[in-house]
């Protein structure tokens, strides 16, 4: 266990998103550039860029949270007059509303940006301008900036600043010493230290909280369902109900298709990674040629994209540049997909000269340029008719309610399953089929079979030491051997 960290946090390295309890209560989890970090999580930068509302950097759109007075107020502070405020960066200001119409009209300008309206009743908006302008630009009132003209009209009666809600941590005499620099806020605040084996911590409980039904419907999809009270529940393992990203050790084992990791309590092993091309040992075509015992770096490994636990969609890609872009149009198609190469590893090994037996006969690392120069279509059409039953069984484990297939690999995959009326039969399975192209143009149906329930195979996410012991007995496992798929 590392006990000091290289270099002290920063905002750069943090990262927050939104999660809601069994009460309808929304939180915030904060963590210090270590995970674990779920999958699913619509990440921002820190706290502070959530508690007003949501960046969707995908559509480039702002959804803002239904805040109540009192709320408000336990986001901002220090009241002052606009004369006194200096940087006009993330503030928010209050208007004269018998001014209303002349703000908007000014604020139509290039030099001002209005981020959210806070409160119309309450005339507060949180902006943002150039404040390198504010007050350079002559007497012209065509050319004075926007932010110049609402204060010479005051139009602006009175600038608050956003409380700050970055919260550092530290080791102190062999535990976690959490800090923060605020007293209050309408959220539960979680954070998670910089060292994941501890559990993140509660540093807020909020006289009002913000609940569920103040976000918008579109961040309500995306919010992480945590199946706690957070008012009576300091701490949690989050990656118990929702599978994350992680700081990786060597205490693994490989069951029926998935990696489990030891958890931070030595009581029971989590599901770190569900889908791993390591597992494809099992199915290679090639093991045998080049003397396999596990799947090793000397084959190109092929990126697998995993998002959610429980997918309803699987997107089956080209090795290696599948243009995917279109899902990024629709939150729920993201959210409800896995995306997976046709190959998880391409059983392609490249010679090395060695005069030393005990050194390894092929290359480690192969970068995708030196596959592409020894590979061409028909091979790789080959290798999938040999090796398809990866894929097979994959998709078969989470039977989705639709597949959505790169274009460019058509050929290469109907040369083994039947494509045919915009279906495609997989293991006996009739699945319905769209390809990349054509996903904007079938959204709304996508979108809809997204949404269905999940009908796949039911994966723990963890299993009891005593369990994991007993199903190493039971394949004649030594303790702390990986367990490959049976």
């Amino acid at each position: 266990m590392q006990n000091g960290k290289e270099y002290p946090a920063t905002h750069s390295m943090s990262t927050a998103w939104y999660m809601v309890d069994e009460d309808g209560n929304v939180g915030i989890m904060e963590f210090n550039e270590n995970g674990p970090v779920p999958w699913l999580a619509n990440q921002q930068f820190g706290a502070e860029d959530l508690v007003f509302r949501y960046h969707d950097y995908n559509n480039d759109t702002t959804l803002g949270i239904k805040l109540y007075d009192d709320q408000i107020d336990d986001l901002i502070e220090d009241p002052h007059s606009p004369e006194e405020e200096e940087y006009w960066c993330d503030c928010v200001i209050q208007i004269d509303l018998k001014q209303e119409k002349e703000f908007l009209k000014l604020a139509k300008r290039k030099d001002f940006v209005i981020e959210l309206c806070v409160s119309q009743n309450r005339g507060l908006y949180l902006i943002e301008a150039d404040a390198s302008i504010c007050f350079d630009n002559g007497d012209n009132p065509k050319k004075r900036s926007a932010l110049d003209l609402m204060i010479e009209n005051k139009i602006i009666t009175k600038v608050y600043r956003i409380k700050d809600f970055w919260i550092t941590d530290d080791w102190n005499n062999g535990e976690v010493v959490h800090t923060k620099n605020f007293s209050s806020a309408p959220y539960y605040l979680y954070h998670q230290p910089y060292w994941p084996e501890y559990l993140p911590k509660c540093l807020n409980t909020p006289k009002n909280p913000v609940k569920f039904d103040q976000l918008p419907p579109e961040l309500q999809r995306v919010t992480l369902k945590i199946p706690v009270k957070f008012g009576e529940n300091e701490t949690f393992q989050i990656d118990r109900w929702h599978p994350c990203d992680t700081h990786d050790d060597d205490n693994c084992v490989f069951f029926e298709g998935s990696e489990y990791r030891l958890d931070w309590s030595e009581k029971a092993y989590i599901e770190r990674h569900f889908i791993t091309p390591n597992n494809f040992i099992n199915y290679c075509s090639q093991k045998e040629k080049y003397e396999c015992v596990e799947c090793s770096s000397c084959c190109y490994t092929c990126s697998i994209d995993c998002y959610n636990h429980e997918p309803t969609v699987i997107v089956v890609k080209d090795l290696f540049d599948a243009n995917i872009s279109s899902l990024y149009t629709s939150n729920i198609i993201w959210h409800h997909h896995i995306g997976l190469p046709y190959l998880p590893k391409i059983p392609i090994q490249i010679p090395v000269e060695t005069h030393d037996k005990s050194d390894s006969k092929y290359k480690t690392n192969i970068s995708a340029a030196e596959i592409k120069e020894r590979i061409n279509r028909d091979l790789l059409k080959e290798l999938f008719q040999k090796n398809y039953q990866w894929l097979e069984e994959t998709i078969l484990r989470f039977n989705p309610h639709v597949i959505i297939l790169s274009d460019q690999i058509i050929d290469i995959i109907g040369s083994v399953f039947q494509i045919d009326h915009e279906q495609i039969e997989i293991g006996g399975l009739r699945f319905p089929l769209c390809l990349i192209s054509k996903v904007e143009e079938k959204r709304s149906e996508i979108e809809r079979l997204a949404q269905q329930a999940y009908r796949g195979k039911n994966i723990p996410y963890s299993i009891p030491m005593k369990e994991m012991e007993q199903i190493k007995k039971k394949l004649g496992i030594l303790a702390n051997q990986k367990i490959g798929h049976d």
